[in-house]
């Protein structure tokens, strides 16, 4: 099993590690925003998480194909997709980790 994590700011109080199984939809909300979409974390309901991702203007896409490769491809179980503690990020046009939604 493969697990996401993000970090929303810069003293490493408010971070999440989510099941890559949970992920049900990515959105290009903006120019500037990725939405990445989770299930069944615990409360029962649908979309019951949301990961914002800022990312370089016009780059989501590119974004998320290196999202889905580091899930389906990649080697590794823990996946640090936007840390912003430590300045560490999947994609280099992950400029932070914006905003993380629980349910």
């Amino acid at each position: 099993m493969k697990f996401l994590y993000f970090e929303t700011d810069a003293d490493g109080t408010n971070g999440v590690c989510i099941p890559a199984s949970a992920v049900v939809g990515v959105d290009s909300a903006a120019a500037t925003e990725l939405d990445l979409y989770f299930n069944d974390l615990g409360a029962g309901n649908e979309n019951d998480g949301q990961v914002r991702l800022n990312v370089t203007s016009g780059k989501a896409r590119e974004v998320a194909e290196a999202i889905a490769k580091a899930i389906y491809q990649g080697p590794n179980q823990f996946i640090t997709v936007a840390d912003d503690t430590n300045s560490e990020y999947l994609h280099e046009d992950i400029t932070s980790c914006g905003a993380i939604t629980l349910a």
